[in-house]
């Protein structure tokens, strides 16, 4: 079974903008979870529930050592923290 996860407490920037930038940015975030991930012997999920959008769960993601996969994204700077709340509107940033 295939399961689509948002990681609870951080937001990535959308690999679907209009803006290069961001889907640069966000295609970094992901190059960086999928390091993450492949470098552990597996991972798991906690405080798992549905989310709001697309039939997705959201959860805490952490890896057999321990490490929270959100922390280890935020302490990167790939991400932001994310409350579950509105999401500001997407600013492209300047060249």
């Amino acid at each position: 079974m295939e399961v689509y996860v948002r990681i609870r407490g951080i937001d990535a920037p959308e690999l679907r903008s209009k803006c290069l930038r961001i889907r640069e940015a966000g295609l970094d975030a992901q190059h960086a979870l999928e390091a993450l991930t492949a470098k552990s012997r597996g991972i798991q999920l906690t405080r798992i529930a549905g989310d709001k959008y697309f039939g997705r769960i959201v959860a805490d993601v952490k890896l057999l050592d321990g490490r929270s996969v959100a922390d280890d994204l935020l302490l990167a700077g790939l991400v932001q923290t994310y409350d579950g709340g509105r999401k500001p509107r997407e600013i492209c940033p300047a060249d």
